[in-house]
Parts: C-alpha cells; structure tokens; sequence
C-alpha cells in the first residue's frame, strides 16, 4: 500500500519543529507531503532527484508569474520521516539501514529509490519496516532523515 510522505517528529525526539513559507516557482505545483527544493529562488519538487533538499511541503500550491503563492515548507534539518519505497531492484531490508538513497518521482508520488545505495544521497535509512499505523505491515516503508538538506551543504 502506497503512503504520502509524513512527519514523524524531530531525530532528538522533539514533534515541535521550524517551518517556513517559500515562493513556488511559476506554474510549478508542490503536493502536500512532496520533498521541495530552490530552483531560481523559487521553490519547486519537479525533477527532485539529486537535488539538495530544503524540506517537506506542508500544503499544496501552485506558483504564479508573480511569485507571490507561497507553500508552507518543513525546513527541520533534523526531522525524521516515514517514506515508502519504490522497492525497484532492491527490497528494503535490515541491511540497508544507515544506507543513503535518492528520491524520485513526480509531485503527489515521490518515492525512495531503493535501487540508489550510495554513501552520498538525499536520504539516510534509519529503520526499515517502522511497524507504525497505518503501515505497520509495509515492508516498503521507511524512517528516514535528509541528508543533503539546504542548511547543511555537503563540504
């Protein structure tokens, strides 16, 4: 079963957490729960993968020329979220826990791509399986933090 992207609280176990609006790019829309990212200074999650990400859309938007519609973004460097998988050539698995991987995917259907282990992407694994409501049963499902998050670029 397919889950939206959700938070799960902060990884020092605080639930309260920074947010932000953030100008969406003209004729970009952003979906409540899609990872966002700038692009020209305006916020979009079109073409997300690789990118460095700022956050978690909060609500849904769609940007205008004059770059006045804003969405509100989670921008906690330290939040934990539950993904799901794409599970495309690799299932997730115990083992991959503290494995980095990429997301994908248009607005309203991003995805992990489990097939994009490497010790440098957007996303660290923190469990696998969380055994939370309401995919206790999921396999595909994860805890994971961002990793290339916009506050903390890579050296």
């Amino acid at each position: 079963m397919a889950v939206q992207s959700q938070l799960l609280g902060r990884a020092d176990g605080n639930t309260n957490y920074s947010t932000q609006p953030i100008a969406v790019a003209s004729g970009v829309t952003v979906t409540k729960g899609d990872f966002v990212y700038f692009a020209s200074g305006f916020l979009s999650s079109a073409s997300v993968l690789g990118k460095k990400l700022i956050g978690m859309a909060l609500e849904t938007a769609t940007g205008n020329a004059a770059g006045t519609v804003k969405a509100l973004v989670c921008v906690d460097p330290t939040m934990r979220y539950l993904i799901d998988g794409d599970e495309i050539g690799q299932a997730l698995g115990t083992s991959l826990r503290g494995t980095y991987f990429d997301i994908d995917g248009a607005t309203g259907a991003q995805l992990i791509d489990t097939s994009s282990t490497t010790t440098a992407a957007q996303f660290l694994l923190l469990e696998n399986n969380p055994q939370v409501d309401p995919v206790r049963t999921d396999t595909s499902v994860g805890t994971y933090v961002i990793a290339e998050h916009y506050f903390y670029p890579a050296q």
